[in-house]
């Protein structure tokens, strides 16, 4: 029974324009209101846009008068300094002409530089940075040097020496050519190593004495000054109603701001509304322009409210300073307010017109629509009687759910592109997914193989939309296969199964997937008809449908999957699906059991050559070592019997015992080569330390060691391999290299270590992979313990060798 009747047609103009007017009504008030907004929006942000540009060059401009400012003092205390220096030196040249009128006849000429120098060397000036200093014109010795005195008595190529500058021979050259000078440069004090004082000096000749006479000060100590003067003059600066200046160092320090209390603490200790506007202030002030504008709210202390403010910073390189100037933009926000009640008044006004107006209309049209709805049901009605009065025929109208035959051609047009797009994003969704599976596969290199096994096996089974499936690995003869992943959406049915993994049996016994092998192809059945409850090996439930497919390589059977009991019939696109998924997961397979293998060999081969390398080395000591001692001391006992009687022959035997010794030597470094017992005995570090002596000893070339250890041991595996690898890359580097220095570093931390090995001779051309066997040994022996070997050469800056990597407990 329907809650609601169906639409008269006759009432359906009436209320068709009824929804009309409403829905038009509507849409015209809301377009009319996002009208209305967006031109309040425009004219805030016009209103916006002007107040903050005029309040941006407002505070640009008072923080271009703080720079000028700046500027202005600066060259004003550079013209004093000046001044001041000059008027020095000539006071000093006004004394030593003094000096020499008076003495001349009396004093030599050392005599007469002396008594000038003690005169002038206790004067100072600016409170101790100010001094004089003289030196010889033709000798460059300099005699006078009253803030160091280190520099008495120095010619002028000591004093380049110790201050990488030719100060002296500069200030001779202005002399000479201009008879007096400004000069300024760089001092480094014996006593302040690495640190320049910048000074600012004036020289005059003085040709009675063959002297240049000058004076210096500090011109740090004076810029400090200056600039101390110049915060304090910044910290009484305002402009406007609120304005204020303020500054900061590079390096966040605040040097001057209205409040006091901030000065000396950090920008970014600057804070409103849980926001770090001082770090601003920081930011902009180093960026690349080196200047910019900030805005931000701050809290008013008597209200609580927020005050809109707009500052100014720019950087002053000079000083690494940042400064800024900041006001507050209350006229800008009254601006909007008053904006704001204006828009909302003149809003409330138009709004009633509106409504009145719309009313209107919509009362018109109402009435109009009523009127040809009436005359329409009158229409109707008549047709109406005369369906009524045929009634009594057996005509029969369908009662169909849609009123018009083509609502039903279009929906079934609808309902058939809708199913052709389902079925089309299911063919994507499966080939994204089979795509995601592959790619997982590839960065699973940590799991295991029967854990990749189960994954792919479970993105079968939801590719296909199945119950359960199946993945088993067939042996070469093809006659045994082996159930390695199985898996199904029924817990019940996965606990029955999960005993199956692991499972090996004939091909003529393994159900279904021995029937893939002995029929050589894909089984598909989408109608089973073993029976209601027929169950087939791996499965242990009913099977309504299945599905298994082989996968070969070089001709043979390799692997089987299988799924079953799909909701539909399984299809060509399922067994492409399956067929691609196994076929990614064999490849994978059969990659990673190379690598394995390839690993494993490399283990044993390096493990033999140990073994082997080890009783060389032991029967090179204990054998043919044994053997030359003993036949070094059967000489000396011989020399020493014979000597007497024959000492002609003596020089021989001594010449035999030398050889014997040599020979003995060589023995015992070529048996510490082949079998480290040392490593193992003192330890990595002494073993190296003694392989640095032998090479020193046996090619002639300067070898260091430099070794950072926390004393932690590691195993003897560990040590022996990483004594091989540095010995190796040492050998190398002194055979063929022809390296005036050879350099080994060593890092041990517990769980790490890290060496490198470099020297300056001449690299190799050819990638490290070309080399010899030696490369190719370390190579191998760092990848034996888990660590990673680089070789950087270059045929004229020599080569380096590093090798690092954990060791685990």
């Amino acid at each position: 029974m329907r809650m609601f009747a169906k639409l008269t047609l006759s009432a359906t103009p009436f209320y068709t324009s009824l929804l009309v007017v409403t829905l038009l009504g509507f849409f015209m008030g809301i377009f009319w209101i996002i009208n209305e907004y967006r031109t309040y929006q425009e004219t805030i942000e016009n209103i916006r846009d002007n107040y903050q540009h005029r309040y941006e060059v407002r505070v640009k401009e008072e923080l271009g008068k703080v720079i000028d400012l700046i500027n202005y003092r600066r060259s004003q205390n550079d013209m004093q300094v000046e001044r001041d220096i000059r008027e020095r030196v000539q006071s000093a040249y006004t004394i030593a002409s003094h000096i020499f009128r008076l003495y001349e006849d009396e004093k030599s000429v050392e005599e007469l530089r002396s008594m000038v120098v003690e005169v002038l060397r206790p004067i100072r000036w600016k409170n101790g940075l100010g001094h004089y200093f003289s030196g010889r014109v033709s000798s460059g010795v300099i005699d006078l040097f009253a803030d160091e005195p280190y520099f008495e008595k120095k010619t002028g190529d000591v004093f380049k020496e110790l201050t990488g500058q030719d100060v002296i021979g500069d200030m001779v050259s202005i002399v000479r050519d201009k008879g007096a000078g400004l000069y300024r440069y760089n001092l480094v004090k014996p006593k302040f190593h690495g640190k320049k004082f910048r000074k600012t000096a004036f020289v005059k000749y003085f040709q009675p004495l063959d002297w240049f006479i000058g004076a210096a000060i500090y011109s740090d100590d004076l810029e400090n000054i200056l600039q101390k003067d110049v915060l304090t003059r910044l910290q009484n600066m305002k402009f406007g109603e609120d304005g204020e200046v303020f500054g900061f160092r590079f390096d966040g320090t605040i040097l001057c701001s209205r409040d006091q209390r901030l000065i000396g603490r950090s920008i970014g200790d600057l804070v409103t509304d849980a926001r770090t506007y001082g770090l601003s202030f920081w930011e902009t002030g180093l960026s690349e322009s080196r200047e910019g504008y900030v805005a931000f709210p701050e809290k008013r202390d008597s209200d609580g409210t927020f005050r809109q403010k707009l500052s100014f910073v720019k950087a002053y390189d000079d000083w690494n300073w940042i400064l800024g100037t900041s006001m507050y933009m209350d006229a800008m926000e009254q601006a909007i307010a008053d904006e704001t009640h204006t828009y909302q008044r003149i809003t409330f006004k138009n709004s009633f017109i509106f409504i009145g107006f719309f009313l209107l209309a919509v009362v018109l049209l109402l009435f109009a629509t009523f009127f040809y709805s009436v005359k329409i049901k009158e229409g109707i009605n008549l047709f109406t009687d005369f369906f009524r009065e045929a009634a009594d025929s057996n005509v029969k109208i369908e009662n169909e759910t849609l009123a018009f035959r083509e609502f039903e051609d279009l929906g079934r047009l609808a309902n058939k592109m809708v199913e052709e797009r389902m079925k089309n994003e299911l063919l994507l969704h499966r080939n994204e997914l089979r795509l995601d599976t592959l790619l997982r596969l590839g960065m699973m290199e940590k799991y295991s193989l029967q854990e990749k096994y189960d994954f792919v096996l479970q993105r079968i089974v939801q590719l296909t939309r199945s119950n359960a499936g199946y993945v088993a690995v067939v042996n070469s003869a093809q006659s045994h296969l082996t159930i390695r992943s199985f898996f199904a959406l029924s817990d019940e049915e996965f606990r029955e199964n999960i005993g199956h993994s692991g499972y090996s049996s004939c091909v003529e016994e393994a159900g279904l997937p021995g029937r893939a092998v002995t029929e050589k192809m894909t089984v598909t059945s989408n109608s089973f008809d073993g029976g209601i409850n027929e169950t087939l090996f791996p499965y242990q439930i009913a099977i309504k449908r299945h599905l298994d497919v082989p996968i070969y390589s070089d001709g043979k059977i390799v692997l089987v999957g299988g799924v079953c009991n799909n909701s539909e019939k399984y299809d060509n696109l399922d067994i492409r699906q399956m067929t691609m998924l196994l076929e990614g997961m064999w490849q994978h397979v059969l990659n990673k059991c190379s690598e394995e293998e390839l690993e494993k060999l490399e283990r044993q081969v390096i493990a033999v050559s140990e073994e082997e390398r080890s009783k060389i080395g032991r029967d090179l000591h204990d054998d043919l070592g044994s053997h030359l001692t003993g036949v070094e001391l059967l000489s000396k006992a011989l020399q020493q019997k014979i000597g007497n009687q024959a000492p002609e022959i003596v020089e021989q035997f001594d010449s035999i015992r030398n050889l014997i010794r040599d020979a003995i030597d060589k023995t015992r470094r070529l048996s510490r080569g082949l079998y480290p017992v040392h490593v193992i005995e003192y330890g990595l570090e002494s073993a190296v330390e003694e392989l640095v002596v032998e090479v020193e000893n046996s090619f002639n070339v300067k070898c260091t060691l430099s070794c950072e250890s926390d004393g932690e041991e590691f195993r003897d595996n560990v040590a022996t391999h990483l004594h091989y690898i540095v010995r190796e890359a040492v050998f190398n580097a002194a055979r063929h290299s022809k390296p005036e220095t050879i350099r080994v570093f060593m890092k041990f931390r517990r769980y790490s270590f890290f060496i490198k090995i470099e020297d300056d001779g001449h690299g190799f051309g050819e990638k490290p992979d070309e080399a010899g066997l030696g490369f190719h040994t370390m190579k191998y022996r760092a990848k034996a313990i888990g660590a990673t070997l680089t070789i950087d050469s270059d045929e004229t800056s020599g080569t380096i060798v590093s090798v690092s990597g954990e060791v685990f407990e």
